[in-house]
């Protein structure tokens, strides 16, 4: 990481006494570029490196870590320029295997303050990177993308749908050019903290000591990433602990809680939000986004028992069994919905939503059945997975008070490395730090939650990148320097290239654009 016995490494001005003293003391370099893990050995660049041939003569040509970083002219902002590789050995899946790594010539924008998004609905964690790792590597959100059957009512949990297709780290890489797959950036990525990058930075908890996490990553909406060990508030006396997520697996659909095993309703957050502000919106909160009318059943009635004269046989003995066992209820727009009880870490009860779906035609597998995730249907090939709770992400619901995050998987509360205290995300594990296997037990939603806290940087998009464009065109005289590699990749013979990297990024990102 970047510190005061780098100095040497940073560009020409900053490599000056007053220069350094005066960028140390910005917040932008102690919140942000200080924490970065950037390839400074501009003599003798770190390059990718894998476990088979394959992956390791395209990664041996990309420079790894972060590779330049920027500021703006007020030094409230920086630019974090990023290959998307990481310095330690990637090791290859055992498939799909095609899909290798590339340089995504990916730039990220940081804000010493974020945003305050003040609408009841925030910015989705969705379209690739969702955020970065201090190493530059990409952070994927909870969900692969994929549908169940494509409905656009249960949502791959990408880390209970995908590992087959991933590494022992669960991690891997989008396709380049690969049909049926859409043509993408080959972005390498997780959509849960990498245990290997956990041991590379000594976070305590990979050591398994009882000590506050370290910072891992950010937010495409500018938020810190850390570990799962924290303090539950602004106040040091609150103690350090595992911090837990407050997303619950929705087990009372199951038989054993008078539930038919069926996936026939949706967690309440997907129709309500996280403060109940959308029960009269036209839209569901998952990312597909559809109407509710498209998928939430209604009898037409205000009042009186829940009715159903349709030809779904199935629906028909769902509405049954669940008015019998648990009771069915309207909301103020007439959906169907029932209630089911979780008990608070205080030991209070607390009631959640479950919306009863229109069609069995869009119901999800029943708990506990054979099926094959979608990647594998769409290269044709044999691959089952058990459709437990929390294959999908509305097996979740979030129950505030459940656990020590909020909706969006983060808390406000006191960070050593700021001696104050701050807004963050928490990469939760459901484990003890002692417990040997812990880094094997992350929980959803993994990063951040279904929303971002504060209102996500449109230039921080890898998908879409004009707005990246638009800005470097406008402002590339007002940004200043700070580190550059000066190697943009190696050559066929192995040699290094020299070059820019901040100039290269920016003429790859406006041509490609």
């Amino acid at each position: 990481m970047l510190g005061t016995e780098n100095v040497a490494s940073l560009n020409g001005p900053f490599r000056e006494n007053a220069a350094f003293d005066a960028l140390s003391a910005t917040d932008v370099w102690k919140n942000i570029i200080s924490h970065l893990w950037v390839n400074r050995d501009t003599a003798d660049p770190c390059f990718g490196t894998s476990d088979t041939k394959a992956w390791e003569d395209a990664e041996s040509k990309i420079p790894a870590d972060v590779v330049g970083v920027e500021i703006t002219a007020d030094r409230q902002q920086a630019l974090i320029y990023v290959s998307g590789i990481p310095d330690y050995t990637i090791e290859t899946p055992l498939i799909l295997a095609e899909f290798k790594p590339g340089n995504i010539y990916g730039v990220y924008r940081l804000t010493t303050h974020p945003v305050a998004d003040e609408r009841p609905v925030h910015d989705f964690a969705s379209k690739g990177p969702i955020g970065f790792s201090v190493n530059g590597a990409s952070m994927f959100n909870y969900t692969d993308t994929f549908t169940f059957n494509g409905k656009d009512a249960w949502t791959y949990d990408a880390n209970a749908a995908e590992p087959a297709i991933c590494n022992s780290d669960i991690a891997h890489s989008t396709p380049q050019d690969f049909p049926p797959f859409p043509k993408s950036l080959g972005i390498f990525h997780g959509h849960q903290v990498s245990q290997l990058f956990l041991t590379e930075l000594n976070d305590p908890f990979a050591l398994g000591q009882l000590a506050h996490s370290k910072l891992l990553g950010f937010a495409i909406d500018s938020n810190p990433i850390y570990g799962p060990i924290g303090y539950t508030s602004k106040d040091q006396a609150s103690g350090l602990k595992m911090l837990k997520s407050s997303y619950v697996k929705r087990r009372w659909t199951e038989l054993s809680d008078k539930g038919a095993s069926h996936r026939s309703s949706i967690a309440g957050w997907v129709i309500l939000n996280w403060d109940k502000s959308n029960e009269g919106g036209e839209s569901l909160l998952n990312l597909s986004g559809k109407r509710k009318a498209d998928l939430l059943y209604t009898d037409g009635a205000k009042t009186g028992p829940v009715t159903y004269s349709g030809r779904d046989a199935n629906l028909a003995a769902e509405i049954k069994l669940l008015d019998q066992e648990k009771g069915l209820k309207r909301d103020s727009l007439g959906y169907v919905y029932w209630e089911s009880g979780v008990t608070l870490s205080n030991g209070t009860m607390t009631s959640v939503r479950n919306y009863l779906l229109k069609s069995s035609d869009l119901w999800g597998p029943d708990i506990g059945a054979l099926i094959v995730p979608v990647p594998f249907q769409l290269i044709h090939r044999e691959g089952f997975i058990v459709a437990d709770v929390g294959i999908f992400a509305e097996d979740y619901e979030y129950v505030p008070g459940y656990g020590d995050l909020d909706f969006f998987n983060g808390t406000d509360s006191y960070l050593p490395d700021r001696a104050a205290s701050a807004y963050h995300y928490v990469t939760p594990f459901d484990a003890k730090v002692t417990d040997a296997d812990r880094k094997k037990k992350a929980m959803f939603p993994y990063y951040v939650g279904i929303q971002f806290k504060s209102k996500a940087d449109a230039f921080n998009d890898l998908i879409d990148q004009s707005e990246k464009v638009r800005f470097f065109r406008a402002n590339r005289g007002d940004l200043t320097t700070v580190f550059d590699l000066g190697t943009v990749g190696k050559a066929a013979d192995g040699k290094s290239v020299p070059g820019s990297v901040p100039d290269v990024w920016q003429r790859e990102i406006i041509n490609g654009n």
